[in-house]
């Protein structure tokens, strides 16, 4: 077969990674556009739109806290007898980090760029608005359009989530860490 991108096959590597994310909706797992990492064996979800700074965020806790990157730009998971637990997949994204790995979530975190760090928890119709533009799912595909957001308000109603208005600063990580007070 031969390669018409020119890619030497990532094109067609990165696409399995959209179709993988559609279908394992079939089997209740849900994936956000975000990294999963674990601190003190709890998992974390940072989401947030490209280039807002997720990876970096994830860094300085993995530098100052020494959290593992679990995925690096696509956090996985699904609900496992009554508990949210995130994993690995072998699709990351720019960063290249990712392990096959699993971790029970303790909080969700919707980051934002400010010029002060400050985590605040949002409600459950605040945390859906934050999230649902940042889960993946096939538009096309009204089925797992409507498995995604019934999955999406259900780990809401679970799992905290919080809004983390930061700068790309050590001084972030401690607001976070405040923040999850209780959850981790």
């Amino acid at each position: 077969m031969e390669d018409n991108t020119h890619t030497n096959g990532q094109a067609a590597f990165e696409y399995l990674s959209k179709m993988i994310v559609h279908s394992m909706l079939d089997s209740s797992v849900l994936t956000f556009h975000g990294v999963l990492m674990e601190y003190n064996g709890k998992g974390i979800i940072i989401t947030a739109p490209s280039e807002t700074g997720k990876t970096t965020h994830a860094r300085l806790w993995r530098d100052e806290k020494n959290a593992l990157i679990i995925n690096g730009d696509n956090a996985c998971c699904y609900n496992e007898n009554g508990v949210w637990t995130g994993f690995g997949i072998p699709w990351s994204g720019t960063s290249g980090e990712q392990i096959n790995r699993k971790v029970e979530i303790a909080a969700i975190v919707v980051l934002e760029r400010a010029q002060y760090n400050k985590a605040t928890p949002l409600s459950e119709y605040e945390a859906f608005c934050k999230l649902q533009p940042l889960i993946h799912y096939p538009v096309w595909d009204m089925a797992k359009t409507e498995r995604a957001i019934e999955l999406c308000n259900n780990i809401i109603k679970d799992i905290p989530v919080l809004r983390l208005e930061c700068q790309p600063h050590r001084d972030a990580v401690d607001a976070l860490y405040n923040g999850l007070e209780g959850a981790l």
